[in-house]
């Protein structure tokens, strides 16, 4: 599959997540993820179905996969960076709504 019809997958993916069929943008993601192991959007499309369905364990693995995927990329691609950059602020947010704080430790719920 060429990085067009990875695109065009992905989208197909989002459209079933916004339509609130999570199960079905689960099962295009997972599939975009074997095809692409390493496309930071298919990932973060899968954490974000997961985290939606409740799966907040396979949610916070992806965040952290697509946070590490996103640290190369500051890496290799310093032209991107504010891409990056807020990509990463996202991840964190993310995981911080599920009680992880940017260090990838559980947040305690005694603080």
């Amino acid at each position: 599959m060429n990085q067009k019809e990875i695109n065009e997958k992905i989208g197909e993916a989002w459209r079933a997540h916004y339509q609130g069929r999570d199960q079905d943008a689960i099962d295009q993601f997972i599939r975009l993820t074997e095809q692409s192991p390493e496309n930071i959007d298919a990932n973060w499309g899968l954490a974000l179905s997961y985290r939606t369905t409740g799966d907040t364990e396979r949610a916070v693995r992806l965040f952290k996969k697509v946070k590490d995927l996103v640290t190369v990329k500051l890496e290799s691609e310093p032209e991107d960076y504010e891409r990056y950059f807020m990509l990463t602020r996202m991840v964190n947010q993310q995981l911080a709504r599920m009680g992880y704080v940017a260090d990838d430790t559980q947040a305690s719920s005694e603080e």
